[in-house]
């Protein structure tokens, strides 16, 4: 087995295995997905749109309408980011478009505003696998050259390695979410408070009698 040598003069024997193991770890990491991850693709290829729907509705309950909407987002298999008394943010499977409307229905007095919309990620996502795909291919090269260089070159492949799990972590984050967008679409309702009390002064048609004090008046005061 060669033995490495550091500027120092010291031997690199024990430096090289460990930074051999710890790059092969990263590269199984990265160049096997498994059995799950290529289930899990193989579904989101059905669809590339990410959908929103906005709402603003009228309820009773507001704090009612938010627990109701928060457990259906749940029952469905996705969650809420945010619930209040004024509003709600859930994320949802988007074959859940449909049944999130019927849902607002059905908890609202009344249904002001509704707004769905839908963007497509294809190119953005296709373009990212790119990427991830250029530069594990170069990773995959550079790791072969390492058993040939010496002490400089290890040590420069070790910081053009490093800068490229950096890089492709980094996009296979961004892919990540984009492929989350895919799946679960995002709904922002808006609560408005329906008051359902009968308001204290009902303006008359005849003006003199508005400016009355009607509790005076009963007091024989006019």
């Amino acid at each position: 087995m060669r033995r490495h040598r550091s500027n120092d003069g010291r031997s690199g024997f024990f430096r090289a295995p460990m930074f051999m193991l710890c790059l092969s770890l990263l590269a199984t990491a990265i160049f096997a997905g498994g059995p799950r991850a290529a289930a899990q693709e193989a579904q989101e290829e059905e669809n590339y749109l990410h959908h929103t729907l906005s709402a603003t509705i009228l309820v009773a309950d507001p704090e009612r309408a938010g627990e109701r909407l928060a457990e259906w987002a749940e029952e469905e298999g996705g969650y809420f980011l945010l619930k209040s008394t004024d509003r709600v943010l859930l994320r949802f499977p988007y074959r859940k478009m449909g049944e999130l409307r019927s849902i607002l229905e059905d908890i609202a007095e009344e249904v002001v505003d509704v707004s769905p919309q839908a963007v497509d990620l294809r190119e953005q996502i296709l373009g990212l696998r790119s990427k991830i795909r250029s530069r594990e291919e170069i990773l995959e090269r550079n790791m072969s050259y390492i058993d040939e260089a010496d002490v400089e070159g290890t040590l420069a492949i070790e910081r053009e390695i490093t800068q490229l799990l950096t890089e492709i972590e980094e996009l296979k984050g961004r892919l990540r979410k984009l492929n989350v967008d895919r799946v679960l679409s995002r709904g922002d309702v808006a609560l408005s408070f329906m008051q359902q009390t009968i308001p204290e002064d009902i303006p008359s048609s005849f003006g003199w009698i508005n400016t009355l004090d009607f509790y005076a008046f009963m007091g024989g005061r006019y």
